[in-house]
């Protein structure tokens, strides 16, 4: 490090550093205390306004401040993408996980926590060491909801993630799994689906499903007889010409989806369809939605004949926040 180092804003935005490093090119241990300066991990420094990447994190914890460990439970489901709760990831507080290579290197502060050692399949992403994403899922079966187990293994089978597995590889792995939270694991992978695309799909699905609703298909294809545009419908009911479609606040605010909604709609509507519009204020407070449902299925000639299951622990109070 050549140049010499004066304050905060010549540090490069979302870069560590080490603070021996900083010091040794000349800062001043008081620009270090200040607050124009964060220590993410310890002994590695960063610029306050401007958050560091979870992989750039990553690759600092294990190898720098805890060469040989693993990246385990949230750290490596969300470096995998995986979409867990807000309160779970990097940038909101969650410490970095990650195991140690025998039991007297078990750690933890406010930021790092480093687990006892597990045998089990790991691999390298993007530069780090990580355990499988379902041994990784059964390490944090306590943390999440059944419910956010599903959305995991969901965006695992699907289409749209960094990393995808079929759901039968899924299913198959999650039978050999030993312990505490492979029974979870389990249970989650047999209540997913394949080809979900969001978070929200998953958990409109799942309140359908609990409250005795048929299983709705995820994202079913519609094509325009008269154009060659096609769209997907999030969840459909096919048999009655039911679209259920989820809205989330990037509907409202983006122009361009809006559009597209827009002409969706008028070839569902065109072909016979009856399009629903579901969010998360419908999902946390549903009579309303549950009775637009019952009219359109009645409308179609099917008989209404749900259970209605009672509300469970595993439907955890959704937040605007987690809503994607």
């Amino acid at each position: 490090m050549a140049e010499r180092l004066n304050s905060a804003e010549q540090l490069r935005p979302g870069k560590l550093y080490t603070r021996t490093g900083l010091l040794q090119a000349g800062m001043h241990p008081r620009v270090l205390a200040s607050s124009a300066i964060v220590m993410p991990l310890p002994g590695m420094c960063a610029r306050a306004d401007s958050p560091v990447e979870l992989i750039s994190a990553a690759r600092a914890l294990q190898n720098r401040v805890r060469p040989g460990t693993v990246i385990s439970h949230t750290t490596a489901l969300e470096l995998l993408g995986l979409p867990l709760p807000r309160r779970h990831r990097w940038q909101h507080g969650e410490p970095l996980h990650s195991r140690a290579a025998s039991d007297q290197g078990r750690s933890r502060t406010r930021r790092i926590i480093v687990h006892g050692p597990r045998s089990a399949p790991r691999f390298r992403w993007k530069g780090v060491e990580l355990y499988h994403p379902l041994i990784a899922l059964q390490d944090c079966a306590r943390l999440l909801s059944s419910d956010d187990l599903v959305v995991c293994i969901d965006a695992l089978a699907g289409s749209k993630a960094e990393l995808t597995i079929p759901l039968p590889e899924i299913r198959a792995f999650s039978q050999r799994l030993r312990g505490r939270g492979g029974e979870a694991v389990r249970q989650a992978a047999q209540s997913a689906v394949e080809n979900v695309w969001s978070p929200m799909e998953t958990r409109a699905r799942l309140f359908l499903t609990r409250r005795g609703y048929p299983l709705p298909v995820a994202n079913l294809r519609v094509d325009d007889p008269d154009t060659d545009w096609h769209g997907y419908i999030d969840l459909a009911y096919p048999q009655w010409r039911i679209a259920i479609e989820y809205d989330s606040e990037a509907h409202r605010l983006d122009r361009a989806q809006w559009q597209k909604d827009l002409h969706k709609n008028q070839v569902l509507h065109q072909q016979g369809w009856s399009v629903l519009r579901i969010s998360v204020a419908d999902l946390v407070a549903p009579e309303h939605f549950l009775q637009r449902l019952d009219a359109a299925i009645s409308r179609a000639g099917a008989p209404i004949s749900r259970a209605g299951a009672p509300i469970s622990r595993a439907e955890a109070p959704i937040s605007p926040a987690d809503a994607a």
